[in-house]
């Protein structure tokens, strides 16, 4: 794992990409966005210090869900697939399978929250 810092504007991640990280926010603020259908970003959470963000795509090796876009300078704690799976393997099979239900779950809402704000 390794610390990175991001300035004010820059994506983390982009909606739509593969995911071969996840961040745990350190210090720093961090909106979460998903193109509407109108072809703009909508916000749809904003993070802060002590969240983990980007960890969807890691869990069900799906495409990103949304954008992560820095709103004040950041520094996060990066964790590698390999080091996410690594963890989620050493962990109870009940517990892999509720976390990707809930990734599951929110994936599904956040594309319900984006439908509702069109």
């Amino acid at each position: 794992m390794q610390n990175k810092t991001y300035r004010i504007g820059e994506k983390i991640f982009t909606e739509g990409e593969a995911g071969k990280q996840a961040y745990l926010i350190k210090s720093g603020e961090v909106k979460i966005t998903k193109i509407a259908k109108d072809d703009t970003p909508r916000t749809i959470a904003t993070v802060k210090a002590g969240h983990i963000i980007g960890e969807m795509a890691l869990i069900d090796n799906q495409p990103r869900a949304a954008s992560a876009v820095v709103l004040e300078p950041t520094e996060v704690l990066v964790i590698s697939k390999d080091e996410f799976q690594k963890r989620l393997n050493n962990s109870d099979q009940v517990i892999n399978l509720l976390m990707q239900s809930f990734t599951n779950r929110l994936r599904q809402q956040a594309q319900q929250i984006i439908e509702l704000m069109a």
